[in-house]
């Protein structure tokens, strides 16, 4: 068993629809981050997503922090809240709002005035 800060060590982790141009050259991360991201993200993925189980009491206190029954402490930890902090999908809100009208749903005489 391969293992790189106590996770079992996978296939390279890239996330090209919301890093289209790398975890590196994105901004948001260190080039340490970026690397530790590449090397064991898809395990942490795996195992948040619960497609694997934990094999050591690393990868256990990691789901323990995914699910929010512990707070973060490790580096790895601490990554993988701010990785999934930065993919989640935020609301979109505008100012003009409102919603479509079909033309036939309004009552042209309700507005007609007198001029």
């Amino acid at each position: 068993m391969n293992l790189a800060h106590g996770f079992v060590k996978t296939s390279a982790f890239y996330d090209d629809s919301n890093f289209p141009r790398g975890f590196r050259k994105c901004g948001s991360f260190t080039i340490k981050e970026a690397e530790l991201l590449s090397s064991i993200g898809k395990r942490l993925q795996l195992l948040a997503a619960g497609k694997a189980l934990p094999e050591t009491d690393v990868e256990k206190d990691f789901i323990t922090v995914c699910t929010g029954v512990k707070a973060p402490e490790s580096h790895a930890e601490k990554l993988w809240l701010k990785y999934t902090s930065l993919t989640k999908k935020r609301s979109f809100h505008t100012l003009s709002g409102g919603t479509k009208v079909n033309a036939g749903d309004v009552d042209v005489d309700a507005y007609e005035t007198e001029y």
